[in-house]
């Protein structure tokens, strides 16, 4: 009676194991299982206060296994990948991704498993603003040093970004300019680096140069035909305006033609010439002389005059 009984059980838990089977058989070849692989966002999960975390990416890939109908109809959104980051500290480290999936589909593959993060606490510094001329004022034109309102700036950022940080630069343009260049500036310090305040005025003075008058000096090269000589040489105008920045001015005592070719000349000549402009100078007026070389004949020394020696009486 009892064997009955055990083979009867035995019976019933194999019918049902079978009948397992067959629903699981019947339903892989209606809906058999497939794969799918999906771009998801990384989002970020308990974000640490004072600190800044860099190297996350947006999006990480999965693939995800399940039955065809349900895997066909999965969308990215249907997922969650987070990083945990309650734990990090600061320095480079290595965070695993945790990806959250419908119920029935399997996370086979997460790309990249692990994300590498760098920490870096968040500090503030002052930093200078410096700022850098682009371009060149008008002729006759300099341009001084600007003045930067407010000439100092605070950085705040990750500790390493904003320790490389010594200066933030800004560019005025003045181009072509002939009276004082204001511009209000953005300040640019970096990706990831906030800036108080975010802009600055600059005010550059851009004044006439300073002119001085000049002496011309005929430059010479080369010498007349055999027999003759020059006399005397003329140069029309005189002087000249020279234009240029005080330090440059300060050094000139006097401006040179270009060079006058004199050799072989036998009569006077008269030549318009262009000056020569020292380094530095911006403008002469004129910027051409008339020269005139006067030439003549080279005087011959008169002729010596024999005197007989004196006679002796005796």
């Amino acid at each position: 009676m009892a064997g009955m009984r055990w083979r009867n059980l035995a019976l019933r838990v194999l019918s049902v194991l079978l009948a397992i089977l067959l629903w699981i058989y019947a339903t892989n070849e209606q809906n058999p299982q497939n794969d799918q692989i999906l771009s998801i966002q990384l989002h970020r999960l308990n974000p640490p206060q004072g600190v800044e975390v860099s190297g996350l990416p947006t999006n990480i890939s999965i693939r995800v296994q399940g039955p065809r109908t349900q895997v066909a109809a999965l969308t990215a959104v249907d997922f969650q990948a987070v990083v945990d980051l309650s734990g990090v500290i600061e320095g480079e480290q290595y965070i695993p991704v945790k990806v959250n999936a419908p119920t029935g589909i399997q996370v086979v593959q997460v790309t990249p498993p692990r994300v590498h993060v760098v920490v870096d606490s968040v500090v503030e510094k002052q930093v200078n603003v410096a700022a850098v001329l682009k371009g060149n004022p008008g002729r006759g034109y300099n341009a001084l040093d600007p003045v930067i309102q407010p000439d100092k700036v605070i950085l705040r950022g990750p500790r390493s970004k904003v320790a490389a940080i010594d200066q933030v630069k800004v560019t005025v343009e003045v181009e072509s300019a002939t009276r004082p260049v204001e511009q209000t500036l953005p300040l640019n310090p970096g990706q990831g680096i906030s800036v108080t305040p975010q802009s600055v005025k600059v005010s550059v003075p851009v004044i006439p140069m300073p002119a001085k008058t000049l002496a011309v000096r005929a430059v010479v090269n080369g010498d007349p035909a055999p027999g003759f000589e020059t006399s005397g040489v003329t140069v029309s105008p005189a002087n000249v305006q020279v234009v240029a920045p005080s330090n440059i001015l300060a050094g000139l005592s006097g401006v040179d033609t270009e060079k006058i070719d004199l050799k072989g000349a036998e009569r006077d000549l008269t030549v318009k010439i262009g000056i020569t402009p020292p380094p530095g100078v911006v403008e002469l007026n004129p910027n051409t002389v008339e020269v005139t070389i006067r030439i003549k004949k080279k005087e011959q020394p008169a002729p010596a005059v024999m005197v007989p020696p004196a006679r002796t009486e005796r």
